[in-house]
């Protein structure tokens, strides 16, 4: 695979981005990790998801958290890592969140940032074996005067990357879906 662009202020997807044995790697993790139910997004505190976490960086984190990853019990994680590096961005840039989110119909995501600074990069990959487009779940990210500028459906080894300081959401998983709408989440200090 050719090294991803990563292009500054750009929402980017790439489709088929993971090594597929990597990929297969990840997702086998997700029933054996231990999943906590309660997390919210400061801005609607009332709304409860699923979480993992695996780095240990809360929203204004600004220190690497890569020891803290390397101490996690599950090696798809640090290889998910050595791979961003090498094809995301460079081995200098900072990973300073690392975590697991996950929801179900009914545990609406919230419009929220995942940082307010310049020059933080969110990634988020989905983990799922199939997606229906009936299903929605869409992560949208909305523009300046909150309009949706992009809404990406969460495909199988799909990655979304933008800037971290961009409100963005999960949108509502439709009523016909009974699985757990995954996503691996990085934030990350490129520039």
């Amino acid at each position: 695979m050719e090294k991803f662009n990563l292009k500054k202020g750009e929402v980017q997807v790439l489709d088929q981005a993971l090594p597929k044995e990597l990929y297969i790697a990840l997702l086998k993790t997700l029933p054996k990790i231990g999943w906590s139910f309660g997390w919210n997004t400061p801005s609607n505190p009332n709304q409860r998801y699923w979480h993992h976490e695996i780095g240990y960086g809360a929203k204004d984190n600004v220190e690497d958290v890569s020891e803290k990853i390397l101490k996690h019990p599950f090696k798809p994680f640090h290889q998910y890592i050595d791979w961003v590096k090498k094809n995301i961005v460079n081995n200098e840039s900072k990973i300073i969140r690392y975590y697991l989110n996950a929801h179900t119909y009914g545990t609406d995501g919230w419009p929220h940032t995942d940082s307010d600074e310049e020059g933080q990069v969110t990634a988020v990959l989905y983990l799922t074996t199939q997606w229906k487009k009936e299903w929605c779940g869409e992560t949208v990210v909305f523009d300046e005067k909150g309009d949706i500028k992009v809404s990406v459906i969460p495909r199988p080894n799909r990655l979304v990357t933008f800037p971290s300081n961009f409100l963005h959401s999960p949108r509502p998983l439709s009523k016909v879906f009974e699985g757990l709408r995954v996503v691996l989440v990085l934030k990350l200090t490129p520039y």
